[in-house]
Formats: structure tokens, sequence, C-alpha cells
């Protein structure tokens, strides 16, 4: 009778360690599972663009120029800590100071930088540098056009003129033919533009694509 106790008590026992064993080891599982989630989501890389407003199609990098080839086909620029190598192939260069070293621009380009890759970037204008240089749009009429200027009217009497700089969209004849002496032709265009502000106070405005206004 007593060892009939004894090996019931010992199959009981068996049974509850058993349980207990197979309750813990999920639970370790669960454990496990969230350390790694949250030490991945620590560990992740934010992503980092050159310039801010990736999705532009026209993007402003304010630097200064530390190194210009000797045939001007390319120069390197310091962007905070960033070194970064320009090629100007066909690009137009219109600052007021001879592009060398220490001097100050502003680089509107195309495309995207990586890091310092410029491999994808497109230089369309160096320009002065601007502290606070942004890309704008006008709509007007096409009020006179010269060989290196066009004038647009955009309303209320109000004149905006151009520095024609082998900008995007003049070759296709969008600013139409003139009608008048006054080399105007009434077209209507969009101008896609960036501002520069000289020492002097003057300022300049350099289009960057010109077509025809819906």
């Amino acid at each position: 009778m007593k060892r009939t106790l004894m090996i019931a008590l010992a199959v009981c026992t068996a049974v509850i360690l058993a349980a207990c064993g197979k309750s813990s080891k999920p639970a370790q599982n669960a454990a496990g599972t969230v350390a790694q989630t949250e030490t991945s989501n620590e560990t992740s890389p934010a992503a980092s663009t050159q310039a801010p407003g990736s999705t532009a199609e026209f993007k402003i990098l304010t630097g200064k120029v530390t190194e210009v080839s000797d045939n001007m086909e390319s120069m390197t620029v310091l962007d905070g800590e960033t070194k970064t190598v320009f090629h100007l192939d066909n690009a137009v260069v219109e600052t007021s100071y001879a592009l060398e070293p220490d001097v100050k621009v502003s680089i509107i380009y195309k495309g995207e930088i990586s890091g310092s890759d410029t491999t994808n970037a497109k230089v369309i204008l160096v320009l002065d540098a601007q502290n606070k240089m942004e890309v704008k749009e006008a709509t007007g009429t096409v009020k006179d056009q010269a060989m290196s200027t066009f004038t647009i009217d955009t309303g209320s009497a109000k004149e905006m003129g151009f520095i024609k700089d082998n900008c995007e969209g003049l070759d296709s004849g969008v600013l139409g033919n003139a009608t008048d002496d006054s080399n105007g032709s009434g077209a209507l265009v969009k101008v896609t533009y960036v501002t520069v502000t000289y020492d002097a106070g003057s300022e300049s405005n350099f289009p960057l694509k010109v077509e025809a206004a819906k």
C-alpha cells in the first residue's frame, strides 16, 4: 500500500515538473524576440540627403571653393565638413570673382548627390554665394527680348528681367517672335529661376527653365 502511494506521488511530481518546463520556454522566446526588435530599431540608420527637398528638379548647394582644375573642367567645394568634386561640363559660371580657392559659391544642379559622389548630379549654374537662395517660378507674357536678356510682364504692370544663360527651353523658341519694335511676342511663359543679390545691392534673375504656360 505504501509502495503504491509512493509511486503515485512520484508520477504526479513528474507531470507537474514537465508542465512547468513547457510553460517557461515560450516566455523566454517571446522576451528574446522583443529584445531583438528593440535593438534593431535603435541601430537602424536614418536616411540622409545632401540637399533638403531632394525631390525638387533643381537643387542648391552653397560652399567654399577649395580647388579648381587647370582647364576649369571641375572644382572642389567644401560644404560643412564634406568636400565635393563637381564637373563643370556645359555649366554656366557667373560669379563676380574669379573661380578660385576660398571663393564662396552657390551651385544649382539637377540630379542627386550621394555623400560626396556627384556622378548623378549635373551642374547648371555656378553663382555668387547666397545665404537664402531658393528656386522660384514666375508666369507672364514676353514683353521684350534681346541677345542676352528677356523681360516678361507678370501682370499689374510688373515686369521681370532675366539673363539668357544656356537656359533649358530657350532653344525651343518658347519666347516667340517679336511683334513690335519692343521685341515683345506676347507669348505666355513660365520661368523657373534663382536670384542673386550682389554686394552693391543690385539683383539679377537667372532662369533655369523656360516653358510655355498653360
